[in-house]
């Protein structure tokens, strides 16, 4: 596993991530950055696009699946993910950025 899917993992276990569509939807007051997945909707990145421009988030359209993204979190797949933590959102951003 990347060092990506590894700080996620951390990040959930944390308790410092809300992923799926309307766990993000409600805790946009307190998310850093925005995750989208690479398959996500396009009904879906619309509305995450907009929310992001709304509430001054950053939002990074990733290099993976739905069900990478969720396996990385072991749940279910997912195509949304907001973070809740600027060390987090930070380290987060330097991974994809710098590389898998």
């Amino acid at each position: 596993m990347d060092k990506f899917l590894s700080t996620l993992g951390l990040a959930r276990r944390a308790g410092r991530l809300r992923y799926g569509f309307d766990m993000v939807m409600e805790g946009l007051d307190q998310i850093h950055l925005l995750l989208l997945a690479e398959d996500c909707s396009p009904r879906t990145c619309r509305n995450f696009e907009t929310a992001a421009k709304d509430w001054g988030l950053p939002l990074l359209r990733l290099p993976y699946t739905k069900d990478q993204l969720g396996a990385g979190l072991g749940t279910k797949p997912v195509g949304i993910i907001g973070v809740a933590d600027r060390g987090f959102a930070k380290s987060l951003t330097q991974s994809i950025e710098g590389g898998k």
